[in-house]
């Protein structure tokens, strides 16, 4: 009788072990899923560095991690992009979201983009990068890229009414 306690004794002390061992790798060694860094959705941002449009302040995209990150290239010649203004203006209000636009022409120079901005109401960081455009393949504007808070692009696509932002980011945010 006593040889089947020691077997069962050791059986449970097996068990234990396998699940604790399966816990720890779980929680502390097992690595949460990849996704390659790239441009298109589904995949990670490529982290870029961003100067304002008066080149004395840099942003990173990295910088929103945990927040809810709407990208905007555009131009200031482009009439579709400042219809897209009053949309980013009631979206950069929501909580957990942040809005960076980025002017993608190399033609435009610091006066005239500080009145465009005023001109514009843009109250979230309007940077100048005219090479993250073509990092980014943008090839029509206003190009539009949702990243959630882990840094993901779940959203690329041009001009965004306000009803695809009401179907995309009550998903994204807490």
């Amino acid at each position: 009788m006593q040889g089947k306690t020691n077997q069962f004794m050791y059986l449970g002390i097996l068990l234990i072990a396998l699940v604790g061992g399966y816990l720890l790798y779980d929680n502390f060694i097992a690595t949460t899923p990849t996704y390659e860094v790239g441009i298109q959705r589904g995949n990670l941002i490529q982290d870029l560095t961003i100067p304002n449009i008066w080149g004395n302040e840099t942003i990173s995209f990295s910088d929103y991690r945990g927040s809810v990150l709407i990208i905007d290239f555009m131009a200031p010649w482009c009439e579709p992009c400042k219809f897209q203004m009053p949309i980013l203006r009631e979206v950069e209000s929501i909580p957990g979201v942040e809005v960076v636009t980025i002017n993608i022409d190399p033609n435009y120079g610091t006066e005239f983009l500080t009145g465009f901005k005023e001109e514009e109401d843009i109250r979230w960081f309007f940077g100048h990068s005219p090479s993250t455009a073509l990092k980014f393949e943008v090839n029509a504007i206003p190009t539009i890229l949702v990243v959630d808070q882990e840094g993901k692009i779940i959203y690329r696509a041009y001009f965004t009414s306000i009803k695809d932002f009401e179907r995309i980011l009550p998903e994204l945010i807490d």
